[in-house]
């Protein structure tokens, strides 16, 4: 009996192991469209945006590449846009999926914590930025 109790708790902990990270795999799909942040946190500290800037960031991807822009929102559902574009990679690991950055002055990259049709949530550095999607 002792043996096969050993048997089955050696089962049950290999299942727990490799089964724990499932939920890091995302659908990059889901990053397009326009989204507006909602706060931003560091540690266990909260900061919301205050003041009448309304800006949106737009993404678009087509497989392991795309683009994000700043654009703002003005009437009859029409979009002013800025004139750059930041281009990037999208790699990703066994554990997280990463946006790689470069242009002519900064290379960085942001780790996409959270992304769904609602939500997304990318780390930069030690923050972490909580988005929204946003509809017109």
């Amino acid at each position: 009996m002792p043996q096969k109790l050993n048997f089955f708790f050696q089962i049950l902990l290999f299942l727990l192991l490799t089964n724990c990270d499932v939920s890091k795999k995302i659908n990059i799909v889901d990053l397009n469209g326009y989204w507006k942040i909602d706060f931003v946190s560091k540690q266990n500290e909260i900061f919301r945006l205050k003041g009448g800037s309304f800006l949106l960031d737009y993404y678009y991807t087509d497989g392991n590449f795309g683009w994000r822009k700043k654009v703002a929102p003005s009437i009859n559902d029409i979009f002013e846009t800025s004139n750059d574009t930041t281009f990037f990679k999208i790699k990703s690991n066994d554990k997280n999926s990463f946006l790689f950055f470069k242009t002519k002055w900064h290379n960085w990259n942001e780790m996409i914590v959270k992304v769904d049709s609602v939500s997304l949530i990318l780390k930069i550095k030690d923050k972490k930025y909580h988005y929204k999607k946003f509809s017109p």
